[in-house]
């Protein structure tokens, strides 16, 4: 299996990326189906951040293809930090995915090493990756890849 991981173009099939961005979010729902709702997913609500990542200086989507066929993607963006941090330039996955079928090939580690690769290359040090604390798979990966806790986020309900 040949596994080409590379930024995506305005030439690539983003129906592809638009299929894998919905089973992201809908494995997402799956972790806390009282809070998100994907029934009502458009394509238009995700295809903006993908396009505008095409000519972005500060956010990418990296692409894994095998066989000229989009299998997994990385939403990846710069943010600059409030002037009181001391990191003031931070990096940020907010998406990283890989259709089921190819999953623990190792895609998702270069998908993962690429986008490193852009932070450091813009001049980043640090980065975040946003994920449900209940992806056990996700978690784990992450932590194997090196990367630590660094806040939570807690959700509750305002009604007793």
């Amino acid at each position: 299996m040949s596994v080409c991981i590379r930024e995506l173009s305005a030439e690539d099939d983003l129906d592809a990326v638009l299929s894998l961005c919905r089973v992201f979010f809908a494995e997402y729902e799956a972790h806390h189906d009282e809070f998100f709702d994907t029934d009502d997913l458009r394509d238009a609500h995700l295809s903006g951040r993908f396009l505008n990542s095409i000519s972005s200086d500060s956010s990418k989507t990296i692409i894994a293809l095998v066989d000229d066929a989009i299998v997994g993607y990385a939403s990846i963006v710069v943010r600059d930090q409030p002037e009181f941090y001391r990191v003031k330039r931070v990096g940020a996955i907010s998406g990283l995915m890989v259709e089921p079928a190819f999953r623990r090939q190792g895609i998702a580690t270069r998908l993962l090493a690429e986008a490193k690769r852009w932070f450091r290359e813009k001049g980043v040090r640090y980065f975040t990756v946003y994920t449900a604390t209940g992806n056990a798979a996700a978690v784990e990966f992450y932590s194997r890849s090196g990367m630590q806790p660094l806040h939570t986020t807690l959700i509750g309900e305002a009604q007793d």
